[in-house]
């Protein structure tokens, strides 16, 4: 099995050790390192490379090695027929969670006022009681793998939890609701809104003043989907308006994010660099092995996002 590695996040030393430990007998090759013309058999990439301008006919499958697959999907240098699998870690899975933990104890906590009253020196005494996190109504959108384990994860921490998807779920604990009629009974009142949503074209936008109209006042939005999920524009304005509390984004239209974007300098906005739940060296290599391993034995793949045509050695 001939692997090429072309994402820079997995040429680390212990990523290395995790996927040759994980996968003995296969030949790795890093991408900068691939010779021109060179055969393999499985490529494993969140983002093609710009300089990969073509791909070898020996290739038999794509390993997406990140959150969402869109951007592969997307992508014309990858035939239609080409197997492409997604990456199953529990790892990241558990920062994605934790992510939307910090955002709903800050929302519980009142984090912006109370990091407002400090910048100005000022001393509020409390008028009423602390929030309690069985008061805090959280909703989530989309239950894949990372969401799924998110709903799961904040509704055994304590918070409420409604969950929307396109198609009918069942889990333990939280309200699932499915279908255009869902989605806002989903986010009805909710104080803390995270969004795990896949890119397509029906969610697009989806992150709207329509959806935030139905929101608690002063809401969270939480956004760990895709940056296409969210409508800048009527972000700010209910932002500015003091309709949302606040926003937590980890994912952006454009990345980097330019340095004239106005989420650097609005007070109301908390980002970070697409780093939310990044893959770790043990679980990507387990669900890299899993791929690799069906390839050989001729098994069909698992974690597919789009089967297309399995290529015999």
């Amino acid at each position: 099995m001939r692997i090429v590695i072309a994402d820079p996040l997995a040429y680390s030393v212990p990523f290395e050790r995790a996927l040759r430990a994980a996968l003995p007998s296969a030949d790795f090759v890093r991408w900068p390192d691939l010779a021109d013309g060179a055969e393999y058999d499985l490529l494993v990439a969140w983002n093609l490379p710009k300089e990969m301008t073509a791909l070898p006919r020996s290739l038999r499958a794509i390993f997406c090695f990140g959150a969402g697959t869109d951007q592969l999907l997307d992508d014309p240098r990858i035939p239609p027929d080409l197997p492409v699998a997604r990456l199953r870690d529990q790892g990241q899975a558990e920062q994605l969670l934790d992510y939307a933990m910090l955002a709903a104890f800050a929302r519980l906590l009142d984090d912006v006022a109370v990091r407002a009253d400090q910048q100005a020196r000022l001393w509020r005494p409390p008028d009423r009681q602390n929030r309690t996190r069985g008061s805090l109504r959280t909703a989530v959108l989309g239950l894949g793998p990372l969401g799924l384990h998110v709903a799961r994860g904040l509704s055994t921490a304590g918070f409420p939890v409604s969950a929307w998807s396109r198609t009918a779920r069942r889990i333990d604990g939280v309200i699932c609701l499915h279908g255009d009629d869902g989605l806002g009974a989903c986010v009805d009142g909710a104080d803390v809104l995270v969004n795990l949503l896949p890119s397509m074209h029906e969610t697009k936008g989806i992150l709207s003043d329509r959806l935030f109209s139905r929101l608690a006042p002063g809401a969270y939005v939480v956004n760990l989907g895709r940056g296409d999920h969210l409508d800048e524009q009527a972000l700010r304005a209910a932002l500015d308006r003091g309709r949302l509390g606040a926003a937590w984004l980890d994912v952006f239209a454009v990345e980097p994010l330019p340095p004239e974007h106005w989420f650097w300098r609005h007070d109301r906005v908390r980002l970070t660099p697409h780093r939310a739940g990044l893959p770790t060296p043990q679980g990507a290599a387990a669900s890299i092995a899993a791929v690799a391993t069906a390839l050989e034995q001729g098994h069909g793949l698992p974690d597919l996002v789009r089967s297309g045509k399995l290529v015999e050695n």
